[in-house]
């Protein structure tokens, strides 16, 4: 059973810690680097494009005479107090700095006069949401901005806007309450008596480079690694919409408060078990989203301020970060054990440490990036107040919704309040009540009979409960004995609208649900245990195609072959600001026609050339090693869906004996290493199989399938990697990138960066492209994929023939066309570019498709074949309407067979 996991820094870390110096306000570089946070959302920024995810807002309704000289005097001087607001950021040889700007800059305020509006807070919503939506440009500033809307004589609204690469959430306290300040010595004609501050931001972003040394910031970003390592990838929760393929930030959320009764109950339970309030209340979401998504292991994030010293406590600047918290539900425990496994999974005193999580996350990125959030705030902010004004916080970023659910918690007094804020994109109001209400029942179980099961906990609506009651009281009375889809399947049969959203297309007529409901003889439910393997879901589960969603059963998926979405978030941003997204949406998005794609699982005989458990010898020259089974993100049409995403048999296992075979076997000269994509794995594990594979003399060259470039980018900016190519340039061999790219819109700017500095340092790049149907069936848009990879310096080679993979034939278009589409291609490409071939790749071997004849007759050559005098013959067969493949072809008796 995996149980939560705790930091544990060794002595030697410790050691690293201990000998950190303070943060000091020393001679700067010509460069400032960016903090580690900076970083990340820098690069983020240059993949996605600005969001309103990315902004700090603090609005401010302000009920007097404003004396607004003295606010732009205050305004002036918070800009002044902290360089990291006049701070923007450049980039030179491809790393980014903070370029600090004057401290007279000063920060303009745009003035509004609403006051003839015909509906003045109508007219300021519609201002607000305007003045949300506008990005900021991180190279040219200001990355602050303040507006104010003049409502009447006396009332005004103050809205500032920040970056997160400049800001946070304490850092808008911060700002308010040094405003308050401001103002008042500015009205009064005084010098303000704020403390000067010991540092600034960018002596922090110094000091944390250079505290995280290199072997602490790998030792750590390991540790993030082997934390997340097996967490589930996404937390599916019961929406009302699909998800939008363009990620909608429009939110809203649901206020709450807890019962007085009940707060005292769980604060009183909290103390009993030796623990926090917030470990009680992250115990109870946790089993709401357990039970919700049907998941048995969760990360949950929650924000840390990350002030830890005592030099930055009064900074503005970008602290802030989201530590994951890994919950285990598994094997049915008590409540009491959810509290326990809570508590080991929660920060300690030790998780205060600046540890590079920024990094680590984006190696594992966007699986185990957490969508769920829990705040909790149990010490109120400073009261605040401006001379002659009555102020008002007005929560202008509640309408910004940056992950799928955020439950923020406070303590107000004896209470504990709530708000939990969700995207509209993707529920409705009623539904986000309904969780709601789930978690206060959660936290009211746990309090009242923490010996209860987690997965038999009931978790009814106040309105489904006195239903129950009234009419099947023996059904209610044993509700909390019955196992967990016993208790979902009751569930769903009350509450027709709950059943529309997870299973849309079972869901019963209200008549037979109210005839299910008050059936006059009591529903028969014996007392009985959990069972052994007591599952968190029910059979069946729902599945989000492009097509919308669809309840399948993992049965149905394992018959048709069907992988379950994987894909990273570089990507998915990549492909929907290409312009591109609806042809490239099919390439990583589930679709209905797999279940109805038939075909094979090995279309080019592997398997029959399996010498070794991840090792190929079909071809004299080459040999091929299966070095994983994983990749970044699952291709839809992926030719070896027996096995990636699988934990297959066929992965190399014993590399000394593949290594063997290559050294006795003097044909092989080069070797392709794919998988799953090798990139996936560790550059210490790829320098492994070098170990093994330099020394073999007649090696000439070694290759490496990959489709990071497009998935994975951050993978390239591992400082191990370019050192690994350098290696086998160094040996004498050619080191090649066999790169992926499908589609024009696949290539960003980064991609070509990468492959560039790469080439400078010998390495080889060639791109193989399959041709799918809806994606890049276009002569044109493969045309400009292949003329973009020659300007990169990429040379394509293959543009494949999709196979008839269960599951994926799909994807196949018929070779007429393809002929159709590699003829076009030529036609619109110079000479230096026409270097691809139109290859089918049969279980026979390579063959390059040439032409429809006149005679009706589809010539063809084998490229490649296990017999060399086959190699380069010309063979023909009839052309068949609709044939996709050389299988689809009939034989006949003047055939030249090859």
């Amino acid at each position: 059973m995996k149980r939560a996991r705790t930091i544990h820094i060794n002595a030697m870390d410790a050691a690293l810690l201990g000998a950190v110096p303070p943060i000091e306000a020393l001679p700067r570089p010509s460069r400032v680097p960016l903090s580690l946070p900076q970083q990340r959302l820098w690069f983020l920024s240059r993949r996605k494009g600005g969001s309103k995810a990315d902004l700090i807002y603090v609005g401010l309704r302000l009920r007097g005479e404003l004396d607004e000289a003295a606010l732009q005097s205050a305004l002036n001087g918070v800009v002044a107090r902290h360089e990291v607001l006049r701070t923007t950021f450049g980039v030179e040889d491809g790393e980014p700095f903070q370029r600090i700007g004057p401290a007279d800059v000063g920060l303009p305020l745009k003035r509004d006069d609403l006051t003839a509006a015909a509906d003045v807070e109508a007219t300021l919503a519609e201002l607000m949401r305007f003045e949300g939506q506008g990005v900021f440009d991180l190279e040219a500033g200001p990355l602050i901005r303040t507006r104010l809307a003049r409502l009447a004589e006396d009332d005004h609204m103050l809205l500032i806007i920040m970056h997160r690469m400049v800001s946070d959430g304490r850092s808008g306290e911060i700002l308010v309450c040094e405003l308050s300040e401001l103002y008042a010595a500015a009205r009064e004609g005084r010098a303000d008596r704020l403390r000067p501050l010991p540092v600034q931001y960018a002596d922090y972003a110094i000091w944390q480079r250079g505290r995280l040394a290199k072997e602490l910031l790998q030792r750590q970003s390991e540790y993030w690694l082997r934390m997340l390592d097996g967490a589930p990838e996404v937390l599916e929760l019961p929406t009302d919409r699909p998800r939008p393929a363009q990620r909608d930030y429009s939110g809203s959320y649901v206020e709450f408060v807890l019962p007085e009764r009940l707060s005292a109950q769980l604060k009183e339970l909290s103390q009993r078990d030796g623990t926090t309030l917030f470990v009680t209340l992250l115990a109870g979401w946790a089993l709401v989203l357990a039970r919700l998504s049907g998941r048995n292991e969760l990360v949950i994030g929650t924000p840390r301020a990350n002030r830890t010293r005592s030099e930055i406590e009064g900074l503005i600047g970008c602290f802030a970060r989201t530590l994951p918290l890994r919950i285990d539900l598994s094997g049915d425990p008590t409540l009491e054990t959810l509290l326990e496994r809570a508590k080991a999974a929660a920060p300690g005193e030790q998780d205060d440490q600046d540890l590079p999580f920024e990094q680590a996350v984006e190696l594992i990125d966007p699986p185990h990036k957490p969508e769920v959030i829990l705040t909790w705030q149990n010490n109120p902010g400073e009261s605040v107040e401006l001379p002659g004004l009555e102020l008002e916080y007005v929560g202008v970023g509640d309408r910004v919704a940056q992950h799928d659910l955020a439950l923020n918690l406070s303590e107000v007094g004896e209470a504990i309040c709530g708000r939990l804020i969700y995207p509209t994109s993707l529920f409705e109001r009623s539904t986000v009540e309904r969780f709601v209400s789930y978690l206060q029942q959660a936290l009211s179980q746990m309090a009242a009979g923490p010996g209860q099961r987690v997965w038999s906990v009931p978790l009814l609506l106040a309105e489904e409960r006195r239903f129950a009651v009234e009419s099947n009281p023996a059904e209610e009375a044993c509700l909390q004995d019955r196992g967990a889809h016993e208790l979902l399947g009751a569930q769903t049969e009350r509450d027709p609208k709950t059943i529309a959203v997870v299973y849309k297309d079972q869901s019963p007529s209200g008549g037979e649900l109210k005839a299910r409901a008050t059936a006059a003889a009591p529903l028969a439910c014996p007392p009985q245990a959990p069972p052994a393997h007591s599952a968190p879901r029910p059979d069946t589960t729902v599945m989000n195609f492009i097509e919308g969603p669809r309840v399948v059963t993992e049965g149905e998926l394992q018959a048709s072959s069907i992988m379950r979405y994987h894909v990273t978030k570089s990507y998915r941003e990549q492909i929907t600001n290409s312009g591109y997204y609806e042809q490239l949406k099919y390439i990583v998005e589930p679709s209905f026609q797999e279940f109805e794609s038939p075909g094979t699982l090995d279309t080019s005989g592997e398997l029959d050339n399996t010498v070794f458990p991840g090792f190929q010898h079909k071809y004299a020259q080459t040999g091929l090693v299966m070095a994983t089974d994983r990749c970044a993100s699952y291709c839809r049409y992926c030719l070896r869906k027996r096995l990636v995403g699988k934990d297959s048999d066929e992965i190399a296992a014993d590399f000394a004996q593949i290594a063997q075979y290559i050294r006795d076997h003097s044909e092989i000269t080069n070797v392709l290493i794919t998988g799953g994509d090798p990139l996936v794995l560790s550059t210490a594990k790829l320098d492994k199989m070098l170990d093994r594979l330099l020394p073999i003399p007649h090696l000439d060259s070694i290759r490496f399938g990959t489709k990071t470039l497009a998935y994975q980018l951050k993978r390239f900016e591992d400082p191990a990697l370019p050192a690994l190519f350098k290696r086998i340039d160094e040996a004498g061999k050619a080191a090649v990138i066999v790169t992926h790219f499908d589609h024009i819109g696949e290539i960003s700017v980064e991609a070509e960066h990468k492959v560039r500095s790469l080439r400078d340092l010998g390495v080889q790049f060639l791109n193989q492209t399959v041709l799918l149907a809806k994606v890049n069936d276009d002569p044109e848009i493969l045309a400009a994929t292949f003329a973009k990879c020659h300007q990169m310096g990429i040379r394509p080679y293959y543009l494949f023939q999709a196979r008839p993979v269960k599951g994926a034939s799909h994807f196949q278009v018929s070779l007429r066309r393809g002929i159709e589409i590699a003829r076009g291609i030529n036609q619109r490409l110079s000479g230096i570019q026409k270097t691809f071939k139109y290859i089918m790749s049969h279980h026979t071997g390579k063959i390059e498709v040439l032409d429809l004849g006149a005679d009706g007759r589809i010539y063809m050559r084998y490229h490649q074949n296990k017999s060399p005098e086959k190699i380069g013959k010309i063979f023909s067969r009839p052309h068949l309407e609709g044939a996709c493949w050389l299988d689809d072809l009939p034989e006949d008796e003047i055939q030249r067979r090859p």
